[in-house]
């Protein structure tokens, strides 16, 4: 039986939400350039949450080993089979385990984990890399690459329509972060509050206190948050290979009216891997008081 607690934090996708992340190509385009440029032939590979097996697949295809660590038994027999479709299952084995778990039998070059949601809410990547680190190093001295290799989270205030066909819903929306937004309007440059490097990330609680000054007036509704995944950097040219989750806006309790000038705080509180509402409930915009 699923856990129904996993199934509510994320852990646990349904096949169906898979086409979408197969065929986002941002964000497919992104981890296979990054897989090229940390993978090489022979090395020995980890993917933690395999899904379909999409990224095993491309870790394959580089010449690695790859073992892929999937909880859901219904999906790691279809990526079991989808890996044999794909004519990789001599360099893949799938294991039918919880990640958070799962400890490998020898040392390891690289490990993959896309468990990131927009501000690394619902699921669990840096608990579960977290966990990963701590047990791998009570066995071997290495540390492997990770992919990502960290996450950068920021925020801006902004006003967002809630209209839709002239019902007001001031409900949380995802926006893709490659294309133009209609019916926003932007008071603030995106603030970075928490940089999370995976070699060395902890689960301490994220905290955002943070301030601006308003540059035209209006009205603040919601907070959109932004989500930037550095996969991999070539260390020989200093270039990294980015992929934003889908920004995150979610309504203020309160509208905030502003004038140009003012200077405006942004208060919220969260736990990596907490629910939305969690941190919505969280949130404070204000004018501050001279």
């Amino acid at each position: 039986m699923t856990d129904p607690i996993k199934n509510e934090l994320g852990q646990i996708i349904p096949l169906h939400y898979h086409f979408q992340m197969l065929s986002d190509k941002s964000r497919m385009h992104a981890f296979k350039e990054a897989i090229a440029d940390c993978v090489n032939p022979l090395d020995q590979v980890v993917d933690l949450g395999c899904g379909t097996g999409i990224m095993s697949f491309l870790a394959a295809k580089q010449g690695a080993y790859v073992s892929s660590v999937e909880m859901n038994p219904d999906m790691a027999l279809y990526a079991e089979g989808l890996i044999k479709e794909n004519g990789v299952s001599d360099r893949v084995k799938i294991h039918i385990a919880d990640a958070m778990e799962w400890k490998p039998s020898k040392k390891v070059d690289v490990v993959i984990c896309e468990m990131l949601h927009s501000a690394l809410l619902r699921e669990k990547q840096v608990e579960v890399i977290t966990r990963f680190r701590e047990q791998y190093s009570e066995h071997y001295s290495n540390m492997p690459l990770f992919i990502p290799s960290a996450t950068l989270l920021a925020v801006e205030a902004v006003w967002q329509s809630f209209d839709f066909e002239g019902y007001y819903a001031p409900v949380p929306l995802f926006q893709d972060p490659y294309k133009a937004v209609d019916n926003l309007k932007s008071y603030s440059d995106p603030m970075v509050y928490k940089v999370i490097h995976y070699e060395e990330a902890t689960l301490a609680p994220v905290v955002g206190d943070l301030s601006f000054v308003v540059k035209n007036n209006g009205t603040i509704n919601a907070l959109r948050f932004i989500t930037k995944n550095v996969l991999s950097m070539n260390t020989d040219t200093g270039k990294t290979t980015d992929w934003h989750n889908q920004y995150l806006v979610l309504p203020l309790k309160e509208e905030v009216h502003v004038m140009v000038g003012e200077k405006v705080t942004i208060k919220f509180a969260y736990e990596l891997g907490d629910s939305i509402e969690s941190l919505m409930e969280s949130m404070i915009v204000a004018v501050k008081e001279d």
